[in-house]
């Protein structure tokens, strides 16, 4: 069911009966650059789409709140449309849907995001619901994808991105403005492996700079190129990424909550 369809006497019968077992999903990304083909939403789209075939498949223990569709993003602000509403913006709105499901008697929640500079927000909303008897559970789906298929490993902008918004958003994916990916590496010695992270003697370290100075094609694929974009690509990877988020959801609206939670005595 679709939080944002019902009236407010409804929302507040939500919780009673078995609707204890029911899973808040929140579909979360950003407005942010992907690359030179691919669309400012794919961090949200994404989520979106996911959330709404699980709608379809499990009404009955999913509560899908509307898609939030800006993030933290700071390093990618300098391309134009990305949109960086800050960490403590996020924490903010992450906490007001954490007290409006619970409100509504629901203490379960799953953030379903699809942009990793969100995290630290949604590590702070979920101890949040935790310290009011609740449980949040984070599905990043572009790492998901990657666990559940080695060649669907996902670096930002490149061809896991492009294909699955290429099978939800057709029009919105520009394969005519293809180019050549551009990296500048820190050093001939620390070449960059991801935005962030350099590779020096084997092992990572991250070094942050504005993403525009360290890909300035926007895309950060590594291997993982738009070039290899295609629909079909696309559809495989968003039928097996909603398929385990749908078992997921099922287990999780079954666990005891009360299960090795530290009683607190506040006297």
């Amino acid at each position: 069911m679709y939080l944002a369809s019902l009236s407010w006497s409804k929302a507040a019968k939500i919780g009673s009966g078995s609707g204890g077992e029911i899973v808040a999903v929140l579909p979360m990304g950003s407005l942010e650059e992907h690359g030179p083909v691919g669309p400012l939403g794919t961090d949200h789209i994404i989520p979106h789409e996911i959330a709404e075939r699980i709608e379809k498949r499990i009404p009955d223990r999913a509560l899908i709140l509307p898609t939030l569709p800006y993030g933290v993003t700071p390093a990618l602000a300098g391309f134009p449309g990305s949109v960086d509403i800050g960490y403590e913006a996020l924490c903010a709105v992450l906490k007001g849907c954490v007290d409006a499901v619970l409100r509504c008697g629901v203490k379960r929640f799953l953030f379903l995001n699809g942009h990793g500079g969100n995290t630290a927000g949604i590590d702070t909303a979920a101890l949040y619901l935790y310290h009011k008897g609740g449980q949040a559970a984070e599905i990043d789906w572009w790492v998901l994808c990657g666990q559940l298929r080695q060649e669907w490993l996902c670096g930002h902008g490149g061809g896991v991105e492009t294909a699955v918004a290429m099978a939800i958003k057709p029009d919105w994916v520009h394969m005519e403005d293809l180019f050549e990916s551009q990296v500048i590496h820190m050093s001939p010695r620390l070449k960059n492996t991801h935005i962030h992270n350099v590779e020096f003697e084997g092992a990572s370290v991250k070094m942050m700079r504005d993403a525009a100075d360290s890909i300035p094609s926007g895309d950060a694929g590594y291997g993982d190129s738009p070039s290899r974009a295609s629909a079909a690509l696309g559809a495989d990877i968003l039928n097996a990424v909603t398929d385990y988020t749908v078992k997921f959801i099922e287990e999780f609206s079954k666990i005891d909550l009360s299960a090795g939670r530290k009683q607190r005595n506040n006297g």
